[in-house]
């Protein structure tokens, strides 16, 4: 793959890494350093990626990952934080019904373990295949679908406490 065409791609991919890096780190600030410390890392060492083993997507989220656990190896979030979830194209009362269902479910989800709320956030909101998913998070495909499975209960479970 060509540097140029890389580079489009990996920009294209700069939302979805920046979600889960906030999710993995909680603070957005912080998220914008890894996802850009990745493409950095990306686009110096284009030869790494091996478009036999699949695509460009998982390949650079797990690099966002590896970054964003480097930089919680150095320092510990003091707190958990969920990216916002909005939709401001419907009446006021309805948006604020989803407003605080989205709060609680933000709550819900950042009560969860890291490792939880990275699969719940590659499976869920990033619509990661469990082959992509398990690529990025360097685990079985079955080990995928297990994790995920309890991820889910524990936040219906947390869900339904809040």
């Amino acid at each position: 793959m060509k540097t140029d065409d890389m580079r489009h791609e990996l920009a294209q991919l700069g939302g979805g890494a920046h979600a889960l890096a906030t999710q993995i780190l909680g603070n957005p600030d912080d998220a914008a350093d890894a996802v850009h410390d990745s493409l950095e890392k990306a686009l110096r060492t284009p030869d790494s990626y091996d478009s036999g083993k699949g695509s460009l997507k998982p390949w650079f989220l797990r690099i966002v990952r590896n970054r964003c656990i480097d930089l919680i190896r150095r320092r510990r979030p003091t707190e958990d934080r969920v990216e916002e979830i909005s939709d401001s194209a419907m009446g006021p009362d309805k948006a604020a019904e989803l407003a605080d269902r989205d709060r609680v479910l933000k709550q819900a989800l950042a009560s969860l373990e890291s490792e939880q709320r990275q699969i719940i956030v590659l499976r869920d909101y990033m619509d990661l295949s469990y082959a992509e998913i398990a690529n990025v998070l360097d685990i079985a495909s079955g080990t995928v679908m297990s994790r995920l499975h309890r991820a889910r209960v524990a936040l219906g479970k947390a869900y339904r406490e809040l």
